[in-house]
């Protein structure tokens, strides 16, 4: 279902990609979780070495409106025994890493007028929403261990909330800073809500709050080509 998806959107991407300023590029930045193990800070890129990559696809409706299509692939992971976490989780002594796969649907809103046709130097702030499709590995903790551990993969979903702010410097060229924080749809991305068949036998229970579910945060730059062509006005 999910390579289904991909080319499903890839193929109407490209079909409808020159009848309207596009861009095309890249993702690059770090990645934070929010949840049941490790430091509380919502928005704290630099806790740990969790890269994201990904590519993106802009279609622009208008100065101020935009559909994107996206896919990333970010490392996501977080210690009880960071700096920063509270006093009863350095106790407890958890950790966890976790890959997340994710193509993602939405529209772009900026602030001011943003011409992808104009030469003259153009810059925004913009706020970002949609769905994302998610895959990650399903984790647990061992009876005895304090290292979560992989017992299969899932897929659920996630709301992105982003907030970001884009320049024009070039004629074809656009650079962004973004932060993006998504709400998943899961309490298991640090494995403290396993849920498999026998799961009592080897498993040690389940932790934390299962009434918030958990939160990742990326945090980077994009960089993204303008190409296509520029629509004609002119009178017949």
């Amino acid at each position: 279902m999910f390579k289904q998806f991909f080319y499903f959107l890839s193929f109407f991407f490209i079909m409808n990609s020159f009848s309207q300023n596009n861009e095309i590029g890249v993702f690059i930045g770090n990645s934070n979780y929010i949840g049941d193990v490790g430091p509380t800070t919502y928005v704290n890129p630099f806790q740990n070495p969790n890269y994201v990559f990904g590519v993106l696809f802009r279609k622009n409706f208008s100065n101020r409106i935009a559909g994107r299509f996206s896919f990333n692939y970010s490392d996501i992971g977080s210690s009880d025994n960071w700096k920063s976490s509270v006093d009863y989780r350095k106790q407890r002594g958890k950790y966890f890493k976790n890959t997340i796969s994710e193509i993602s649907l939405g529209v772009d809103f900026n602030f001011f007028e943003f011409d992808l046709m104009n030469d003259a130097l153009q810059m925004t702030p913009y706020v970002h929403t949609g769905i994302n499709y998610l895959r990650y590995n399903a984790l647990h903790y061992p009876i005895g261990m304090s290292q979560a551990r992989k017992y299969g993969e899932n897929s659920t979903f996630s709301i992105p909330i982003t907030i970001g702010y884009k320049i024009k410097p070039f004629s074809n060229i656009i650079l962004g800073l973004e932060v993006r924080a998504n709400h998943s749809f899961t309490d298991n991305l640090d494995g403290s809500y396993p849920q498999y068949k026998n799961m009592e036998l080897y498993s040690q229970k389940a932790f934390g709050a299962n009434l918030s579910q958990d939160w990742y945060v990326f945090t980077g730059f994009t960089l993204t080509y303008i190409f296509g062509d520029q629509p004609c006005y002119c009178p017949k």
